[in-house]
């Protein structure tokens, strides 16, 4: 089964480690992250864990800034 996660909020390296680290524990092979352009250190934080992700997916989401 792969698993997917979606950083649900921008700019939130504060609680992003015990996040990943949460989803770490469980009983999950195929594990994916997604990021979608944080600058706050998120991405440092999503690479500490790169050995333990199976894919990592880091990229602006231009269309949501651009409505926002």
């Amino acid at each position: 089964m792969k698993v997917s996660i979606i950083t649900i909020s921008y700019n939130q390296a504060e609680f992003l480690e015990r996040a990943i680290k949460s989803v770490l524990e469980q009983d999950y092979e195929d594990i994916e992250y997604i990021d979608l352009g944080s600058t706050d250190g998120s991405r440092e934080i999503i690479e500490r864990y790169r050995p333990e992700i199976a894919k990592v997916i880091s990229e602006p989401d231009h269309k949501a800034r651009q409505t926002a």
